[in-house]
């Protein structure tokens, strides 16, 4: 899993490639929370480019929400494809995440 950052003004949008899954989860939750602080308000998911997620990865993102929410920060999914959605669908999460552009 390779997580980059672009921050403008007002967003700081995460972009995941790769496998969102239990045998890398430590080392992602170790790139989005790197220096945290420092992100905007405005958190964006890229997860357009995720090619595989499972529950261990949906709870990475579901921990990312709540810990940044507790900052006042605001996470949000800008882009999605069909694997991400079709596993927050099936796991009836897909409200947890406005979906954003």
């Amino acid at each position: 899993m390779k997580i980059t950052r672009k921050k403008n003004r007002e967003t700081t949008t995460l972009s995941f490639e790769g496998d969102l899954t239990i045998y890398n989860v430590t080392e992602s939750k170790a790139e989005i929370f790197a220096d945290h602080e420092r992100l905007t308000d405005k958190i964006a998911l890229d997860l357009h480019n995720v090619s595989e997620i499972d529950t261990a990865g949906v709870q990475l993102l579901l921990f990312t929400k709540v810990f940044f929410a507790k900052l006042h920060k605001t996470v949000f999914i800008t882009k999605s494809n069909e694997i991400v959605d079709a596993v927050l669908t099936k796991l009836d999460l897909s409200s947890q995440f406005s979906l954003e552009s």
